[in-house]
């Protein structure tokens, strides 16, 4: 997962959960993910979650690595500081569900709930989760901020791998979630091949992929990549919160999702804007919700 802050330029983003969980693009990543997570919910079958770079799971925004960016301020601060009435429905669900995941003695702020939490306080019994995370230190961070779990699985090791063991899955149904740490623009390049290998493995499958928009190369590269790979059904969704010229930090961040929900496209069209507002009161950047590949 990347984020809206000074990154370097985004040359090399070196990219850690601590520094910039909660800011604009955690909560665009999600507000979204919760939304696909209670569709497959709709449907009596249990469904799987595969997460490839699930992080630690639970972040203390009070600490001196998010205090320095300051990048929650102007995300799921934002967020936690408006009138509720004035929040979307899929929105106010995300804020309620980082309430209510902080737990006895801590706040939204002092126990942020990373994706792996979000899913696993949102799952069935029967829904299976497995979330791999390539750092010891983190993985094990996140084996204790989830406890045991029947049918939730933490791996440490290498997420694409997981895209061929994992996939695919005894469920019918499912979501993959992949975030990297876009350390480089060689990455996107990466997250393709991956997306690939795990589409052909489980065509029926739906992905979600963040990434991070910047000025350089990569994620042209990936949404070309994405039109020339066969895949079909690929929607984007982005969110800017800064001018796509401005010189620090990261215009915006976008989720490519592969077999997204029927009707997603157009809930997400009247959504983006309103938390564009949330997010940027001034008025910068932009949104948008295209299809990169139709049916």
């Amino acid at each position: 997962m990347c984020g809206a802050s000074p990154c370097s330029n985004l040359s090399v983003m070196n990219y850690r959960h601590a520094y910039h969980a909660g800011n604009f693009a955690d909560v665009l990543k999600h507000v979204v993910l919760i939304m696909l997570v209670e569709h497959l919910k709709k449907k009596p079958a249990p469904f799987f979650y595969l997460d490839t770079h699930a992080g630690r799971g639970r972040y203390d925004l009070s600490e001196a690595q998010a205090q320095r960016s300051g990048e929650y301020k102007e995300g799921i601060g934002r967020l936690l500081e408006a009138r509720a009435a004035s929040l979307p429905p899929e929105v106010a669900a995300y804020v309620a569900l980082v309430r209510d995941s902080a737990g006895k003695g801590h706040s939204a702020i002092t126990a942020y709930p990373g994706s792996p939490l979000l899913v696993a306080r949102l799952r069935r019994p029967d829904d299976r989760l497995v979330l791999m995370e390539t750092l010891p230190k983190e993985a094990s961070a996140l084996e204790a901020a989830l406890g045991r779990q029947r049918q939730v699985s933490v791996i440490e090791g290498d997420g694409y791998a997981a895209l061929k063991a994992q996939l695919p899955p005894r469920e019918k149904r499912g979501l993959v979630l992949i975030d990297p740490p876009y350390e480089s623009d060689l990455e996107f390049d990466r997250v393709l091949a991956g997306l690939e290998l795990a589409h052909e493995r489980w065509p029926m499958g739906t992905y979600c992929v963040w990434y991070p928009l910047t000025d350089r190369a990569g994620p042209v590269r990936f949404q070309r990549g994405l039109e020339r790979s066969g895949i079909r059904r690929v929607l984007d969704v982005r969110l800017g919160v800064l001018p796509p010229d401005a010189q620090v930090g990261m215009a915006g961040a976008g989720l490519v999702i592969v077999n997204p929900p029927w009707q997603l496209d157009e809930r997400l069209k009247e959504l983006m804007p309103r938390l564009h507002r949330l997010l940027s009161p001034e008025g910068t950047g932009s949104t948008g919700v295209e299809w990169l590949v139709p049916e």
